[in-house]
């Protein structure tokens, strides 16, 4: 245990010491100094308590020291910090070694990105970026574990699994834009069109149809980008299934990434002989995701299932049924929610709803494509949007 103390210490040590000879002004502890902290540490918790708080005592003092003496140039409190938490690493060593080398490696890490954190800090990251990352972690550490976990109706209408479904649409949208931004211009187009997905495929099918009706777009790749927002339907499809209903998440991931690989494929074969000139530039009020967007999905979706739910109470299987084919027409993801919060995946009724669904929301897609965006458009998406939903669907009725 010491000589896993002394090696947690040293590796820290190694990071601090590299520090200082590359000029960056940490001229408190080096490598030596760490090692010997680590094992202060293991040795002080060995002997007890008293000493351990001794010990604790001695090496904050130091830190602090330190602190105090630090030169205009020097600024920070970083390397006494770590300092202090190499200490308790060390006498971590006598109860848990994996744990205090895990915490070194992860310490040793923090230490070693400060340049690149303060870079993306002060150079990539915006100011409205800033605040809805604020704001999304504020609903995930915060709200949701205040907010109660019982249906208001039956078993829809769960502010907890609003909020989660809120939270979770928030997500994606921001992991969207966190995408766009870090990869290259030329796959703007497939990136929006990802993106857009998540907050409404249909939506985004009706816009690039728009584009080639009025001449603003090829339809080859207006057509590709379409498909690749239905990736953001099956995917965020997964998201939400997952956070409802796990047996169902198990049985629908299979055919969801068949159905997914489809789309990308035949998506990104559209689009290879699209041409991206556009350079993609961050601006000063670039935001992460659409509260407002993001609240009239949950909203829908929280409809829809009430809707769905009161069908099926007023006319048994036949109300799930008929219900689930009107709100897949409009919002696919809200029939599939409510349908996996009915039971199990071995409930027959169930499983014919939900691919009911999936189909019926397939087919209108194909309708929206060939009204909006005319039979050219329809011909390149159609086809493939049918295919993979045959294909899904296939591969999960022989999956039960």
């Amino acid at each position: 245990m010491f000589a896993a103390a002394l090696g947690c210490g040293l590796l820290i040590g190694l990071e601090r010491e590299r520090s200082k000879k590359n000029g960056q002004h940490h001229r408190f502890a080096g490598v030596r100094t760490f090692g010997i902290c680590a094992l202060l540490g293991a040795i002080c918790f060995l002997l007890g308590t008293s000493i351990a708080i001794v010990g604790a005592l001695i090496v904050g003092g130091i830190g602090l020291y330190s602190l105090k003496n630090q030169t205009e140039d020097d600024p920070g409190a970083t390397t006494e910090l770590a300092f202090v938490m190499t200490y308790f690493i060390g006498a971590l060593c006598l109860w848990n070694i994996p744990l205090a080398a895990g915490l070194s490696v992860i310490l040793t890490g923090l230490l070693m990105t400060k340049h690149t954190m303060h870079g993306i800090v002060s150079q990539w990251i915006t100011e409205a970026e800033l605040r809805d990352g604020l704001f999304l972690l504020a609903l995930v550490l915060i709200a949701l574990p205040l907010t109660p976990n019982t249906a208001l109706w039956g078993n829809v209408l769960n502010p907890y699994v609003i909020l989660k479904l809120l939270i979770l649409i928030l997500s994606v949208q921001a992991l969207a834009h966190i995408a766009k931004r870090l990869l290259s211009s030329s796959n703007a187009l497939i990136l929006s069109a990802i993106a857009s997905g998540f907050v409404s495929s249909t939506a985004t099918i009706a816009s690039l149809g728009m584009e080639v009706r009025a001449g603003r777009g090829d339809a080859r790749a207006n057509a590709g980008a379409a498909l690749m927002s239905c990736v953001a339907t099956l995917a965020q499809m997964l998201i939400i299934v997952a956070g409802v209903n796990l047996a169902w998440f198990k049985l629908l991931i299979m055919p969801s990434l068949a159905g997914i690989g489809i789309l990308i494929l035949v998506g990104v074969c559209l689009l290879k002989k699209h041409k991206n000139t556009t350079t993609a530039k961050p601006e000063a009020d670039t935001r992460m995701f659409s509260l407002k967007e993001a609240a009239i999905i949950v909203a829908t979706l929280t409809a829809i299932q009430a809707m769905v739910y009161g069908l099926e109470q007023m006319l048994g299987d036949a109300g799930l049924i008929i219900g689930t084919l009107l709100a897949s027409l409009f919002e696919v993801h809200a029939a599939i929610a409510t349908v996996v919060m009915q039971g199990p995946p071995s409930q027959q009724m169930l499983l014919y709803a939900l691919i009911l669904g999936l189909v019926a929301h397939a087919i209108s897609k194909c309708i929206n494509a060939a009204l909006i965006g005319g039979l050219r458009f329809a011909l390149y998406f159609a086809p493939t949007q049918i295919l993979h939903m045959l294909a899904l669907v296939a591969i999960l009725y022989m999956m039960v």
